[in-house]
């Protein structure tokens, strides 16, 4: 008896060079995959501590804004052994103080030092004058120290002395509605 072979049989299996090709093309969608992770994750991560800095910069800036819209004269420069501060004389009385520590702004709220900004590359407060009104400029640069953000951020504030800010509400008023009239 002559035994013949099936041809379907034959073709039925997988060959160990198809079942390398697909290990193959499994990896290589695999390590893609990982890469391309890795990358999206960094940048979130990179953007995410940018935003926090912003956040702490916007901060500042409220501050430092308020501050000088409630000084008394000018702000003046105080040279000093160590740092270069900038006194700002209070029309309630008192003084505010913004120095450059190492790579931290401080301000000095008449009792200490606090740090408000960290990773300052450059902290610039300088008169900046205008047609009407004399106001002050402040340029900020912060580093980043991330692959992903390459140029430090930088900010740019004014404000006028002496004409304070008008107080913010706490609650909005609910607007009036008209009764209506039969």
């Amino acid at each position: 008896m002559k035994l013949s072979p099936n041809r379907n049989q034959c073709r039925a299996g997988v060959t160990i060079v198809e079942s390398i090709a697909y290990i193959a093309l499994v990896a290589f969608l695999l390590m893609c995959g990982v890469r391309f992770f890795n990358v999206v994750y960094h940048h979130n991560k990179a953007v995410a501590k940018a935003t926090a800095y912003t956040t702490s910069v916007l901060d500042a800036a409220k501050y430092w804004r308020r501050d000088v819209a409630n000084t008394k004269g000018e702000p003046q420069l105080v040279r000093g052994e160590q740092f270069d501060v900038i006194e700002m004389k209070q029309a309630s009385g008192g003084s505010v103080r913004y120095r450059v520590n190492r790579n931290r702004l401080e301000r000095h709220n008449g009792e200490e030092w606090v740090p408000i900004v960290g990773r300052v590359v450059s902290s610039i407060m300088l008169p900046d004058l205008r047609e009407h009104v004399k106001a002050w400029r402040w340029e900020l640069a912060l580093e980043t120290k991330s692959v992903y953000l390459v140029d430090p951020m930088r900010f740019s504030f004014v404000a006028v002395p002496g004409h304070p800010l008008a107080p913010r509400p706490e609650k909005a008023p609910r607007p009036e509605i008209p009764e209506e009239t039969e």
